[in-house]
């Protein structure tokens, strides 16, 4: 070999010591750490949903990490704000798993965008967990083997209420009124509502139903139909901020001297609303703190109110259970892999601080149930806001759809 050789070979022998120094570097720094991304309502009017549950999903890493973190991983949490846009919150989700190389997803405030970050993250074989979106459809005609619910969906979740007012109304007969917000989830929330109802026996007439947008910042024309129906129960579909403003205005107008309302009054809204809900109001959240008895639970509330100095909302207690169904899935996969990490939790017991919860096989869905009550009349003392005077848990096994059902709606392979 020639001097000129022997420098090329040199040259190159160089060259792939380097490139071994620069892939051994890049894999130590990778097998220190995994990334996990959500994206989700950050801002506009229910960003207190997508802000409480992304602090529960910090906090939840940050527990985990203390503790050698996730197969011996510690765990970063990248977010985005997805502007309740489909577009932007499927933009965000390809951007966690092509930038930021983002192992798993957690899933936005709104069933639209959630519809749309499903399919991004299933062309990526990236499970994503749904912890405050909700629509059925995210389990039936959009399913994919990669989501997975923790949240009662768009049919358990009236259904419940339903239930819990044929228990009080019995066989008289009722007039009822409703106010949702005009997308997916106030439609299929409002419908499914209805339907229960008459499946479960109970006689009623519908007087007035209201369809404002999400984020309306005026109610006065549809209060005002809604008084001149005179229904005895209304069923309002809002949320978030838009409950407050919706519950702030109706209280104007003495709307609630003419009907016993119905909403979701979790702790946000009763906080905001500062001792106004009306007493004896039927009321329901998803996973309220203070009904929800067990250590686990209250370890969770304490450290999240030390943390970020308020009470857990019902987003941060389900985002927190998203994490943890991630990490139980992870470690029982022995693997980050999206395909091995769904196939572990297909059918899975996952033990929360909620208690255990099975993933069902034939849709992910978890087997959750929803809390109704009544609001009580003061102000809790150690929390700050009304709670609920009583309440009760309804079932999973009383209110979900049949595997027989959901699997008839699910895209074919």
């Amino acid at each position: 070999m020639d001097h000129s050789r022997k420098m090329i070979a040199g040259l190159g022998s160089l060259a792939l010591a380097a490139a071994g120094t620069v892939a051994f570097a890049t894999s130590a720094l990778a097998s220190g750490s995994v990334t996990v991304g959500i994206t989700t309502a950050l801002s506009g009017p229910i960003a207190e949903l997508g802000q409480t549950g992304l602090q529960a999903i910090e906090l939840a890493a940050a527990d985990a990490n203390a503790k050698g973190g996730v197969l011996g991983k510690q765990v970063k949490v990248v977010s985005a704000d997805s502007n309740l846009s489909p577009a932007t919150g499927a933009t965000n989700v390809r951007n966690f798993i092509l930038d930021n190389h983002a192992v798993a997803i957690f899933g936005p405030v709104s069933s639209a965008v959630a519809v749309a970050e499903e399919g991004v993250a299933a062309k990526y074989k990236t499970p994503i967990f749904f912890s405050t979106s909700n629509d059925v459809k995210l389990a039936t005609t959009n399913y994919t083997k990669y989501m997975f619910q923790v949240v009662p969906d768009t049919h358990m979740e009236p259904a419940a209420v339903a239930r819990y007012l044929a228990d009080a109304v019995g066989k008289k007969h009722i007039t009822i009124a409703t106010i949702t917000p005009d997308y997916s989830f106030g439609r299929d929330t409002v419908a499914s509502f209805l339907k229960s109802l008459k499946a479960d026996g109970v006689n009623y007439t519908v007087k007035a139903q209201e369809t404002p947008k999400l984020g309306a910042s005026q109610y006065t024309s549809y209060i005002a139909a809604l008084i001149a129906a005179h229904p005895d129960y209304t069923f309002m579909g809002q949320f978030g901020g838009d409950l407050v403003t919706l519950t702030k205005q109706a209280e104007g107008f003495g709307f609630f001297k003419h009907t016993k309302p119905m909403a979701m009054y979790g702790r946000a809204q009763l906080k905001a609303l500062k001792g106004k809900v009306p007493a004896g109001a039927i009321a329901w959240d998803r996973a309220p703190f203070w009904a929800m008895k067990g250590p686990g639970m209250e370890k969770f509330s304490e450290a999240y109110n030390a943390k970020y100095h308020e009470w857990p909302s019902a987003w941060a207690v389900m985002g927190y259970t998203a994490f943890e169904t991630w990490a139980q899935g992870v470690e029982k996969a022995h693997s980050f892999n999206g395909d091995k990490v769904s196939a572990a939790l297909s059918g899975a017991t996952i033990k929360t601080i909620r208690g255990p919860i099975t993933l069902r096989a034939c849709d992910h869905q978890g087997d959750v149930g929803e809390y109704v009550g009544t609001i009580a009349a003061k102000v809790n003392p150690k929390y700050g806001f009304q709670t609920y005077a009583h309440s009760k848990l309804i079932p999973a096994k009383d209110i979900i759809l049949s595997c027989k059902i959901t699997t008839a709606e699910q895209p074919k392979s």
